[in-house]
C-alpha cells in the first residue's frame, strides 16, 4: 500500500481511537504514531520510543486492531509495534533575546519550601525505567504547559513507586519557570483536615483563598477524601475554581479513580477528565540504580553485587533510602567495609545461594514448561497471542529469570529475539498472578518440584 493510502487509513484509526481513550491519554501514546506498512496480513505502526510502543502493545493491541482492520477492510489482521526514531532538528542561533533566563536558586528554594516540597523530590533525582516512563514523560509534558497537557494528571500505584517523588518534581520545575508562582502542595488528609477546622471556626475564607487560587495544586493521596461529603464537595468547587483560570491539577492515589470508593461521580469524572498514568512496581534494575545513586549521596560508591542485592530484598523505593543509610551510616560508625556479609547483618537479609551451580539449564525449563502445558516448542517461541500459549509463555519467561543465569536480553534472544521489556512484563505478571491466582501457583509449584527447585 502507497504512503498515501497509509496516512488516510491510519487517520481513519487515530479518529476512532481519540473517542475511545480521550484526549489526554490518545494524545500521549498515539500523538507521534504512524502506519508504517500493512501487507500479507500484517500492519506495521511506528511509535517515537520504545517505552510508548510497549505500553500500546500491552494496553490497545485489540483496540487498534480492530480499528485497523475497519479502517482498512482487512481481516484478520496481526500487528506488528516498531520504535521509529525522529531526525533531530538542527537548532539555529536564537541569540540572547531567547536565552533561557537566569534562575535565583535561593528565591526557588524558598518559595519550594513555602509550598511544602521536599528539596530532593526534583525530576533530576527520579530514576526513569518501564515501570515509570510514562507517568515521567507526563510530567515532563505537564511541567512544560501547565494547566494545558494533561489536566488535570492523576498519578496512582502502590506504596514507595515515586508518586509523591513526580507530583513534587512538577511543582519544581514551575518554581524554577516563576518562583512566585502560587504551587500549592497537601495531602488528602490535610486538605480535609483544613476545611473542618474552617467551619469550626466559621471561617472557611481563608482556605478558600489558600486553595482556589493555586496555579498549580498538588494533592497527594487523594483516596483520603473518599467518604468524606464535606471535603469531596469542597474539593470540587476548587477543582472547578483552578481550572477555570487555566491553572493545573495534579493528584496521587493508591488506586485508579474507577476503584475510589465512595467518591461522588461528579468527582470521579473529573478524576478521569485528564490523564490517568499508573506506576507499577519498580523492577530490579531500577531499585539498583537508586540504591547506587542514594548511597553515593552520602559519599558512598557502593559495588552494583551490593545494590542488587539490597534491591532484590526491599520491595519499594520509599524502603530503599532508609536501607541505604542503614548500611552507610553503620559502616561509617564502626568503620568497617561494606561487604555482602556486612550488608546482610545489617539489614538481616538472608543471604540467597544464586551461584552458577544452584541454577539450571534453560532447555531444561523450556522442556518441562512445554511438556506440563501441552504447548509445542515452536508455538511457544512464535509471536501468537493466543492465551493457551501467551501465559505458559509467560510462566518460561518467570523460570528462565528466577532459576538460570539469563539476563533479559538472553531470555529474549532465547524466545525468538523479543524485546527485553516484553519478557520484564512477563515476569511481573506472573509474579502479581502467583500472589492472587491459586490455580496458577499450584502449576507452578508442580513444575518447580519436577526439576527441583526449592518453592
Amino acid at each position: 500500500m502507497i504512503k498515501e493510502n497509509l496516512d488516510t487509513v491510519w487517520k481513519a484509526v487515530l479518529g476512532e481511537l481519540e473517542v475511545d481513550l480521550g484526549k489526554a491519554n490518545f494524545g500521549l501514546y498515539f500523538k507521534n504514531s504512524e502506519l508504517l506498512s500493512l501487507e500479507n496480513g500484517v500492519g506495521k505502526i511506528g511509535f517515537p520510543n520504545q517505552a510508548i510502543s510497549r505500553a500500546a502493545d500491552q494496553r490497545y493491541y485489540v483496540l487498534i486492531q480492530e480499528a485497523l482492520q475497519k479502517a482498512a477492510k482487512i481481516s484478520p489482521l496481526s500487528l506488528v509495534f516498531e520504535v521509529v526514531e525522529k531526525p533531530a532538528v538542527a537548532e539555529t542561533d536564537l541569540g540572547p533575546l531567547f536565552e533561557t533566563p537566569k534562575v535565583d536558586k535561593e528565591a526557588v528554594s524558598l518559595a519550594a519550601k513555602r509550598a511544602g516540597l521536599r528539596v530532593d523530590y526534583t525530576l533530576e533525582e527520579f530514576c526513569v525505567s518501564t515501570s515509570n516512563q510514562l507517568a515521567f514523560a507526563a510530567a515532563q509534558a505537564v511541567a512544560q504547559k501547565p494547566g494545558q497537557n494533561y489536566n488535570p494528571l492523576f498519578l496512582w500505584g502502590g506504596v514507595g513507586v515515586g508518586k509523591t517523588h513526580l507530583m513534587q518534581a512538577i511543582g519544581h520545575e514551575l518554581l524554577r519557570k516563576n518562583s512566585n508562582a502560587r504551587v500549592v502542595y497537601a495531602s488528602g488528609e490535610t486538605f480535609t483536615n483544613e476545611i473542618i477546622a474552617g467551619i469550626r471556626r466559621q471561617n472557611t475564607a481563608d482556605f478558600k483563598e489558600k486553595y482556589r487560587s493555586a496555579e498549580a495544586l498538588l494533592i497527594d493521596d487523594v483516596q483520603f477524601l473518599s467518604g468524606k461529603d464535606t471535603a469531596q464537595e469542597e474539593f470540587f468547587y476548587t477543582f472547578n475554581a483552578i481550572q477555570q483560570h487555566e491553572g493545573q491539577i495534579i493528584m496521587t492515589c493508591d488506586r485508579k479513580p474507577a476503584d475510589i470508593k465512595d467518591l461522588t461521580d461528579r468527582l470521579r469524572s473529573r478524576f478521569e477528565g485528564g490523564l490517568v498514568a499508573d506506576i507499577s512496581t519498580p523492577d530490579s534494575e531500577l531499585k539498583t540504580t537508586i540504591c547506587i545513586l542514594k548511597a553515593k549521596k552520602r559519599g558512598v560508591e557502593l559495588s552494583t553485587i551490593i545494590a542488587a542485592y539490597i534491591a532484590d530484598n526491599v520491595n519499594n523505593i520509599r524502603s530503599l533510602d532508609g536501607a541505604v543509610q542503614s548500611v552507610v551510616s553503620t559502616s561509617q560508625t564502626t568503620k568497617q567495609e561494606i561487604t555482602l556479609e556486612f550488608v546482610a547483618k545489617v539489614l538481616k537479609f538472608p543471604i540467597k545461594n544464586d551461584s552458577p551451580e544452584s541454577k539450571i539449564d534453560a532447555r531444561r525449563v523450556l522442556d518441562e514448561i512445554c511438556s506440563f502445558y501441552t504447548v509445542p516448542i515452536k508455538s511457544i517461541k512464535s509471536h501468537q497471542r493466543d492465551r493457551p500459549i501467551a501465559r505458559p509463555r509467560q510462566i518460561l519467561m518467570y523460570f528462565l529469570r528466577k532459576h538460570t543465569t539469563m539476563t533479559l536480553d538472553e531470555v529474549a534472544d532465547f524466545l525468538g529475539g523479543r524485546d527485553h521489556t516484553t519478557i520484564l512484563h512477563g515476569v511481573k505478571n506472573i509474579e502479581t498472578l502467583i500472589a492472587r491466582d491459586a490455580s496458577l501457583k499450584n502449576d507452578v509449584d508442580k513444575i518447580s518440584q519436577k526439576m527441583g527447585l526449592v518453592l
